[in-house]
């Protein structure tokens, strides 16, 4: 899967050969932890809509995503906000902003019994989580997402080239 574009992830598992499905999205309130707030240069302990989705290849779950929006950039109230299939989606959706671009860190994990939660990892397995910030077109941070990939099933890749 080529993570060069803004693309949902359901598009990248029809790319990688899969039929993919998302089961029927969570959410909850909480306050944002210091971490969270940092990286949504936000305010710890403001109130935040945590969005979970849990991805399938052929009914096979692959990739669990959590989103961390701010309260405040919705245009919504929490019991009101419309499901998506893609953080992409879901923001658009539900008033927060467009996502421009968005940076992406990756990082190998390594499962254990509840991480992550989800996927039919083995503990002592490995996997990979991205850390992705959201973007708007006016360069605001408008959500984070953590997104845990089960590689043995879906492998990412990026294109670099000189532009």
């Amino acid at each position: 899967m080529r993570l060069n574009r803004l693309v949902p992830f359901t598009e990248l598992i029809e790319q990688c050969g899969h039929v993919p499905s998302v089961d029927p999205q969570r959410h909850r309130v909480e306050p944002l932890s210091a971490a969270d707030a940092e990286v949504l240069e936000a305010e710890s302990g403001a109130p935040a809509l945590v969005v979970e989705r849990l991805l399938r290849a052929g009914g096979d779950p692959v990739i669990t995503v959590i989103d961390v929006v701010p309260i405040a950039r919705l245009a919504v109230e929490p019991d009101a906000v419309r499901e998506a299939e893609s953080t992409f989606a879901f923001l658009a959706g539900n008033g927060v902003a467009a996502v421009d671009y968005a940076t992406s860190e990756f990082i190998p994990r390594v499962a254990t019994a509840s991480d992550p939660a989800g996927l039919d990892i083995e503990p002592g397995e490995p996997y990979i989580e991205l850390l992705e910030t959201h973007f708007s077109r006016e360069h605001e941070r408008i959500a984070l997402s953590r997104v845990s990939v089960d590689d043995s099933t879906v492998r990412l890749s990026l294109l670099r080239r000189n532009l």
